[in-house]
């Protein structure tokens, strides 16, 4: 079964149930159902791929779940992609037709490079030549590009195999249900966010919708006004929870059973104050990329001593470590929720092994299989031969009060070849300078790793997941 299958079941077992609310806006199994029936597009050649792009509503969803109805493959991209971006995307996936919403549209219409045509969503259903979508399947069901912490773009292709098994392996290690009331703020063009809402459309349960994070108070006021059960959020985001001043959380959190977030560092204090907010309900993570996605999973009630860990493998999911350099090395992951190539990419295709994926993130598994990330394989710094990874010099350095956040990579250096560089993102009122860091630094590190130049900045670049681009940095 695909995606479409389970809204048609559901539209038959729950047809006045809300699937999704957004804003003032509702819409009913047994409605978006019959949206996604009659959806329709004009008729152009060649059209395999279609590209959509815009902000979460409930016209995104229709317009997915449509395209996907027909047969096509979507490629989703950020509503404020970059001309080049956008350009390079549409290229590499053969896109014969853009759908966004009227914002996009005013932004992307300047693109002087951009001669795919461009449909809003409000003329979907008023242009001429409309060829009726009939039911057909499609192997893959979307396309994301995603970069990560990387300057070059992947297509990533994923399957409906791909959703299914993920999607299960989702619901039966969360327990997600048709009762659950699930609040989404994150970006449906992401698959974090795409997962979510798989998961919901999947057991039938309604999605609570909203644009992004940036409101925590109209979050907090969603949770209470729907009755939500779930709430789905980066770790930046529940750190900021915990700094709303004069707010009792444990009052907004008291239903909620599950806060699911990602497998960006959260940091300890996050993690530990939630395990006390949730009176009823357990904090998780995941590990995986857009090419293996959710290939672990990590409940944090259910293990007081791993904070760090991002879980066990998920099930029929294996993981195992290679080129270990003390106990650390490469994550490999194998199972059905991995692609088996790149889009248009053979150059890519190196990174697959006997159906093992070489994700280029570092980490190591401790004897009860629990998975502990460390870094990217291409962010290891060699100082004279030594390997060294960032993440264990930033560790240190947060240990300091008054460091709001920091990054370490390396520089060029004529006789080590590389040093050490620190970016340091000091809170307002902290007084603490470059010396105070040096010397804690050579107070609890091994000579090679303690940092050669330290500079103050405003903000350390990263993706909207929170993970560091350190090709910005370098």
């Amino acid at each position: 079964m695909n995606i479409i299958d389970y809204l048609e079941k559901n539209s038959k077992e729950f047809p006045e149930k809300n699937a999704i609310i957004f804003e003032d806006d509702k819409i009913s199994y047994n409605e978006l159902y019959h949206r996604v029936q009659n959806f329709s597009l004009p008729v152009i050649k060649k059209q395999e791929v279609i590209s959509l792009i815009a902000e979460n509503s409930i016209s995104f969803i229709t317009t997915y779940l449509g395209i996907i109805r027909i047969g096509k493959i979507v490629h989703v991209a950020a509503p404020n992609i970059l001309e080049n971006d956008l350009l390079n995307q549409l290229k590499s996936a053969n896109s014969s037709l853009i759908i966004c919403s009227e914002k996009v549209f005013n932004n992307i219409s300047k693109y002087s490079k951009i001669k795919t045509p461009i449909l809003k969503f409000s003329e979907l259903k008023t242009v001429a030549n409309i060829e009726k979508g009939t039911r057909k399947e499609n192997k893959i069901s979307h396309l994301i590009y995603t970069s990560g912490t990387t300057a070059e773009p992947k297509g990533v292709g994923i399957t409906h195999q791909m959703i299914e098994f993920t999607t299960k392996n989702i619901i039966d290690v969360l327990k997600y249900s048709s009762s659950d009331v699930n609040i989404l703020p994150l970006p449906l063009n992401h698959s974090f966010g795409l997962g979510c809402f798989h998961v919901s459309i999947t057991v039938g349960s309604t999605v609570i919708l909203h644009k992004d994070a940036s409101n925590l108070q109209n979050l907090l006021k969603s949770i209470i006004n729907n009755n939500a059960t779930t709430i789905a959020a980066i770790p930046a985001t529940l750190t900021k929870f915990l700094k709303l001043e004069g707010v009792n959380l444990d009052s907004y959190f008291l239903n909620i059973r599950l806060v699911i977030t990602n497998s960006t560092a959260i940091p300890k204090n996050t993690i530990q104050s939630f395990r006390e907010i949730l009176k009823k309900g357990n904090l998780a993570t995941y590990y995986g990329l857009t090419e293996a996605s959710r290939s672990t999973f990590m409940i944090f009630q259910e293990d007081l001593s791993r904070d760090n860990s991002v879980g066990k493998s998920a099930p029929e999911v294996n993981i195992k470590i290679e080129n270990n350099h003390n106990s650390i090395g490469e994550i490999l992951v194998k199972g059905k929720n991995v692609i088996s190539s790149y889009w248009n990419n053979e150059m890519l295709d190196v990174n697959f092994i006997d159906g093992w994926l070489r994700t280029g993130d570092l980490g190591y598994l401790d004897k009860n299989g629990f998975l502990f990330l460390k870094g990217r394989k291409d962010d290891m710094i060699n100082v004279g031969g030594e390997k060294i990874i960032p993440f264990e010099i930033e560790v240190i350095v947060k240990q300091l009060s008054g460091i709001e956040d920091v990054a370490a990579f390396g520089i060029e250096n004529e006789i080590f070849g590389q040093v050490i560089k620190l970016h340091v993102v000091k809170s307002i009122e902290s007084d603490i300078d470059k010396s105070k860091i040096l010397i804690h630094c050579m107070k609890n590190l091994e000579k090679f790793k303690i940092p050669s130049k330290i500079d103050f900045v405003e903000s350390i670049p990263k993706t909207s997941y929170g993970k560091v681009k350190r090709f910005m940095l370098k």
